[in-house]
């Protein structure tokens, strides 16, 4: 087995970029999760991946570099997800919704802190950051709009935007509900979002 001086079995000053890159993401994120991102220290991921700042800047080149790369990261895991879930089997909007609404719902429930990293922080960012913020947000709504758009064919692209961020905005506003109402079973509030979810499928047709 590697030891523990090793990265990804490689040694220090010899590991390639793209393990070094995972691993401070793997390390970054924790820290993100327990301290938030206004309590996130660099110097705290130097000391955890054994490594110097020049470093950590090398690979991310800020703090905000850093955040947003572990926020792609989780994202393009639960869209990767989400996206399976919706199809391309379900043959109706409503199933997909179903399955995907489960697996967003599943995710919630194993990894509730992972997932508020991403949709259930209370920081304010401005400035380039939120943009890039709301760039990762859009194109995760872009990918609902694609699920939506097989269903809904002859719906006009404002209407399909319009329910794609109805829907992903439900789904995130729920899920900050449910943590903070953990009792309430996840059938239940899986079974919730998708009447309201479908009910709206009128508005595309």
């Amino acid at each position: 087995m590697p030891s523990k001086s090793t990265v990804g079995g490689y040694r220090h000053g010899r590991v390639p970029r793209a393990v070094r890159e995972q691993q401070l993401l793997d390390l970054a994120e924790p820290l993100f999760i327990e301290h938030g991102y206004a309590g996130f220290s660099i110097e705290d991921l130097c000391q955890a991946a054994k490594v110097s700042r020049p470093v950590v800047y090398d690979h991310f080149g800020t703090k905000d570099g850093i955040y947003l790369a572990c926020l792609r990261r989780i994202r393009d895991e639960l869209d990767a997800v989400l996206v399976a879930a919706a199809g391309p089997s379900p043959a109706t909007a409503a199933e997909a919704i179903e399955q995907a609404a489960d697996a967003f719902f599943a995710i919630i429930e194993r990894d509730p802190r992972r997932w508020s990293l991403v949709y259930g922080g209370t920081t304010v960012l401005t400035g380039p950051i939120a943009d890039d913020l709301y760039a990762l947000r859009s194109r995760t709504i872009d990918r609902i709009a694609d699920v939506v758009t097989r269903f809904a064919p002859t719906a006009g692209a404002e209407a399909i935007a319009t329910y794609a961020h109805f829907i992903s905005g439900a789904a995130e506003q729920l899920g900050r509900w449910w943590l903070r109402n953990p009792d309430t079973p996840r059938d239940r509030v899986v079974a919730n979002y998708v009447a309201f979810a479908t009910g709206a499928l009128g508005q595309l047709r």
